[in-house]
Parts: C-alpha cells; structure tokens; sequence
C-alpha cells in the first residue's frame, strides 16, 4: 500500500502525485471514475479500450460482408 498527501486547489482539483501516476500508468488525458460512501473517495482508472481487438472485430465483419457479397452475385443460397 502506498501513501500520500494532495492538497485541494481553490478550483477543486488537486494533483495525483507522481509515483502513483507512474504505478498506475495514468497520462494526460486518462480517465478515472469516481465514487464515494459520504466518508471515502475512490478513484479508479478507467482502462482504454483495447484498440487492436475492436479493429479485429471490424475487419471481421468486413471479411463476413465480402463472403455474404461473393454469395449474393453467384446467385443467393441453395
């Protein structure tokens, strides 16, 4: 377990010190949600979508369009 102190900004931001960052591989622009029982605050990273996966997913269909294509001007199904 690690800890730390952040200090609250007059905006109400304060700032994620960096060895956390770093532990946690947060960058600018990573997402975090929020949650509280009126006592704790828990922040936890939201993990970016696997972007090799979704373009599997895509060229998957992409292949199954081709096929349904193919079956289509050979005359349908038989």
């Amino acid at each position: 377990m690690h800890t730390d102190i952040a200090c609250l900004s007059t905006k109400g931001q304060f700032v994620i010190p960096r060895r956390f960052r770093e532990i946690l591989k947060l960058t600018a622009g990573s997402k975090m949600v929020m949650m509280t029982d009126g006592t704790h605050l828990l922040l936890k990273p939201i993990a970016r979508p696997d972007t090799k996966a979704f373009k599997a997913v895509i060229d998957g269909m992409k292949a199954l369009e081709q096929k349904a294509a193919v079956k289509k001007a050979k005359g349908g199904r038989k």
